[in-house]
């Protein structure tokens, strides 16, 4: 174990990117960077380091004196054969999302906000919705908010930057009569901005409960893969606009894998529903053919039956063995005699 006191860590973690350190040393890049903020020690802005590379000036704050609690901390060297262990994929996007340096900071007041914010807010002004008392709504065909008068603002503004993030990614935002999508690739996601409700008693006629608004606001992914984000003790909102892109990419591509398999699985169940009907088909041909084949074989026993019945009668009416006779040829499917008076659905009635 090597100790490193208040003013080496600072030192480090301004001489070194944590990705670097944490390869030195048996501890994580945010691992670290909780260490460095629990001390009181400052830490290089995300993507700092990308600015350096391209030779741009950076501020380095100087390490504030005084700190009361411990001021020094034991890491553990890693061993060469031992690898950093690989961060997760959307950490990992959050970074590179980070250092593209979009308009990730949602402004105290409107920038040239987008005419979708502009529509949006007129309707927001006038519509209320009367499912949810108290509340804010705009109309189809617009940005999709449901929210108290009171989070109108911020929920705009979040929204305009959201957008900006969205086409400066290269996406499109999409707006039908079903709803809000951002569009990636051939994926669409559904999207929403909403206030959560609290369920409240109400003295009514044929109601007992009414939702009202809570304060509490939420942007949502709200498809097949559903997330929501929104204020935590630590992080506003306004503040997760990396992890939100982040998430709508992966979730894109977990999306898109989807699409492809459910394709691959509807075209193999069709491929496999025409050969099973093909199959049925012949099925039921083949047993429509047996069961005439049936038909006929009892038919021509019959007439043999009658023939021999026939030439076992002593001296018959000869009229009438003729006119036997000739049933007999009519009921026999080699024979197949016409009759005047008989047809051929006269033939099942025996």
């Amino acid at each position: 174990m090597i100790r490193f006191t208040r003013k080496e860590i600072y030192q480090m973690v301004w001489e070194l990117p944590m990705t670097e350190i944490a390869k030195k040393y048996k501890i994580s890049d945010v691992g670290f960077r909780k260490i460095c903020l629990r001390m009181n020690i400052p830490v290089p802005k995300t993507g700092s380091w990308a600015k350096v590379k391209a030779g741009h000036h950076r501020h380095q704050p100087k390490l504030p004196a005084k700190w009361d609690g411990q001021d020094f901390i034991e890491l553990e060297e890693r061993p060469q054969e031992q690898p950093v262990k690989k961060a997760s994929e959307r950490v990992q996007l959050v970074k590179e999302i980070i250092q593209k340096e979009l308009p990730f900071k949602v402004p105290g007041r409107f920038i040239k906000p987008d005419p979708l914010i502009v529509a949006a807010k007129e309707s927001l002004e006038k519509l209320t919705d009367i499912n949810y008392p108290g509340m804010a709504v705009t109309t189809k065909g617009q940005l999709d908010i449901r929210v108290a008068p009171s989070n109108i603002g911020r929920a705009l503004r979040f929204m305009d930057t959201l957008i900006k993030c969205v086409h400066a990614r290269g996406y499109i935002y999409e707006i039908t009569i079903d709803g809000n999508y951002i569009v990636i690739g051939n994926v669409k996601l559904r999207v929403n901005f909403r206030e959560r409700t609290t369920k409240f008693k109400v003295d009514m006629p044929y109601q007992e409960f009414e939702w009202r608004p809570n304060g509490k606001i939420v942007f949502r992914l709200d498809d097949r893969l559903k997330s929501e984000w929104g204020d935590s003790k630590t992080i506003l909102l306004e503040d997760q606009l990396p992890k939100i892109m982040a998430k709508l990419d992966i979730s894109a591509k977990q999306e898109e894998e989807y699409l492809k398999n459910a394709r691959i699985w509807q075209e193999n169940w069709e491929k496999q529903r025409k050969l099973q009907a093909k199959r049925d088909a012949h099925q039921h041909e083949e047993r429509e053919s047996f069961k005439e084949l049936i038909t006929q074989a009892k038919r021509w026993k019959q007439a043999q039956l009658v023939r021999e019945y026939l030439d076992a009668i002593p001296s018959p009416n000869n009229d009438w063995l003729a006119w036997a006779r000739h049933k007999a040829d009519w009921l026999d499917p080699i024979v197949m005699a016409e009759d005047e008076w008989m047809t051929e659905g006269d033939k099942d009635i025996f």
